[in-house]
């Protein structure tokens, strides 16, 4: 399926998503919005889609967040769908996980987007920032609150009182970077996360990301306590995938895992 503001290309279990507006620097408007919701509605449903990796056109600019002179001329109305900026961050119950690949900026919203993902690889070049503050406004896309989790108060209060910019090795040191490659490898390095991860069953995933995703306003006392009453975590002791691993395992064979429902 073709799309206006973005390339998605699907092959061996991985969706890539590809923001392709180069010439605003990767910037989102509303039905930029819009459609990669929709790209990511049809990531969760589709059974032979298991990892997702989300990156941006050109050298510049992963994404550089709201398209301002859209909502200078607009408002701010419907900017995003009910699932968030870029389709994802408000997207809270993913039962898959997302690698975003940061090839440039990742401004404003665009950093939101890169926080609400699993895992983040970044190419040297890469800049981040919550910069909404430098023009009047807030990150009010989850960004303020995935910063502190990720990297504790006052090294995010550094970060969001002055709209700075941070290197992609500053970003790795402060913890919200996975890896750091050249530019030239940066989509072989989020291949190769994605092909880590497809070594594991989905069933095993899912229940992994919702148990973590339960932590969030817990004791770790607590949350032990209610993961097998977590539907995922649930689902995977009904799997196949259960029976499949400690029977490949004895065979000294590759698993074969059943695709997610």
């Amino acid at each position: 399926m073709s799309y206006q503001y973005c390339r998605v290309e699907a092959k061996d279990h991985v969706l890539t998503v590809t923001i392709n507006r180069p010439e605003q620097r990767n910037a989102l408007n509303p039905p930029a919005n819009h459609e990669l919701g929709e790209v990511f509605d049809g990531f969760e449903r589709n059974p032979e889609h298991w990892v997702a990796i989300v990156t941006g056109e050109g050298e510049k600019a992963f994404c550089a967040g709201a398209d301002l002179k859209h909502a200078r001329d607009h408002g701010l109305e419907k900017f995003v769908p009910p699932s968030g900026f870029g389709g994802l961050t408000s997207r809270y119950e993913r039962r898959k996980p997302t690698i975003a690949a940061v090839n440039g900026f990742a401004a404003g919203g665009g950093f939101e987007l890169a926080l609400a993902c699993d895992i983040i690889v970044a190419s040297e070049t890469a800049r981040f920032g919550l910069t909404e503050p430098r023009v009047g406004l807030a990150a009010l896309g989850g960004g303020i609150q995935r910063l502190i989790r990720e990297i504790g108060p006052k090294r995010a209060h550094g970060m969001l009182l002055t709209g700075r910019l941070v290197s992609a090795e500053q970003g790795l040191q402060l913890g919200f970077v996975n890896e750091v490659v050249p530019a030239a490898e940066l989509m072989a390095a989020a291949l190769r996360w994605a092909g880590e991860i497809l070594q594991c069953s989905p069933a095993s995933i899912s229940a992994t990301k919702a148990i973590a995703d339960a932590l969030d306003g817990q004791s770790v006392q607590a949350a032990i306590a209610g993961m097998f009453a977590l539907p995922a975590a649930k689902a995977l002791f009904a799997s196949p995938d259960a029976q499949e691993g400690p029977r490949a395992f004895a065979e000294r064979r590759a698993p074969r895992w059943n695709n997610p429902a």
